[in-house]
């Protein structure tokens, strides 16, 4: 199975990310609020380190993926515009008498996504350094950048809407436009999964793979949902993992659709994500029961093919 549909030689894409959702964090207790919140550790959350982080449910089921990072004295949390209004809700109701503020940042803030292997050099000619490595972040003038997981270079970019859309103008001659489902679809080939409103508190983090991902702290105290996570990583018993997957139709694949074993007609797996690449091929993240990765899978009666 292909890792990249990008040529060396092909201008960056260019991604609107502004659909996206983005939740502000302030206050001076804002850190150990999200520290009992969140799977990863927040207090090693700074300037020029952000995190691909967790919130789950009590019984350990992830209820949202975010990306965080800080700017100035604010956290910021991105995550799927589906369920943005729904957990800036559910977590209003976790601050008690905390000193923590959380606000929609939609209107102060704005997201550009930039792939491929020419993107570090516009990052550059833009004075905007480079991160230097997986979840690295750099800030020049007023825009912040954050490496994000991929074979090929893909680089959240965050700054107020004005200051965004002039650098959008700056890189639209050297760059091809993207789309949502470009953006989508390059996470899907770097096994960074999504959450969506279709999926919200199926999954317990292993079963998307945020261990491997860097998205879960062993070591830190306790938060939401942690006793099952740890359990399911000390203990064992996680019998569901996220996979790699292809299958060709002209249905419309989404996020909680069901996958079948074709021999007994039952559902063994469950799509996280799914985009069609250039050649019209479902790229898909699915979680599976281990015991039914080696069996043909189908949805509906369109084969489904396991990385």
């Amino acid at each position: 199975m292909r890792t990249s549909y990008m040529p060396a030689d092909s201008k960056p894409i260019l991604v609107d990310l502004s659909y996206k959702g983005l939740i502000c964090v302030s206050g001076a207790d804002a850190v150990p609020f999200l520290q009992g919140q969140f799977s990863t550790d927040i207090d090693k959350l700074t300037p020029e380190v952000a995190q691909l982080s967790s919130w789950s449910n009590a019984k350990g089921r992830v209820v949202a993926i975010m990306r965080m990072f800080r700017r100035d004295d604010h956290i910021y949390l991105s995550l799927a515009a589906s369920l943005k209004s729904m957990v800036l809700k559910r977590l209003s109701m976790y601050v008690l008498r905390s000193q923590v503020k959380l606000a929609d940042a939609g209107d102060g803030m704005s997201t550009l996504g930039l792939i491929g292997q020419g993107a570090p050099a516009l990052l550059d000619q833009a004075g905007i350094p480079v991160p230097p490595g997986l979840n690295g972040v750099t800030r020049g003038d007023g825009v912040q950048a954050v490496h994000v997981h991929g074979d090929v270079p893909r680089y959240l970019i965050y700054a107020g809407a004005e200051t965004l859309r002039a650098l959008q103008r700056r890189w639209e001659p050297a760059t091809t436009p993207g789309t949502e489902d470009s953006w989508a679809l390059h996470k899907i080939l770097a096994r960074e999964p999504t959450v969506y409103a279709e999926t919200s508190e199926h999954f317990v983090a292993q079963m998307l793979g945020l261990e491997e991902l860097g998205g879960i702290d062993f070591k830190k105290g306790c938060y939401t949902g942690q006793e099952v996570i740890a359990r399911a990583h000390y203990r064992g018993g996680v019998k569901r993992h996220m996979v790699r997957a292809a299958c060709q139709t002209t249905s419309m694949l989404k996020p909680g659709m069901e996958i079948h074993d074709v021999e007994q007609d039952a559902p063994v797996a469950e799509i996280v994500d799914a985009r069609r690449d250039e050649a019209g091929v479902w790229q898909m993240l699915v979680v599976i029961q281990d015991d039914f990765r080696s069996v043909p899978l189908t949805i509906g009666a369109a084969p489904v093919t396991l990385s």
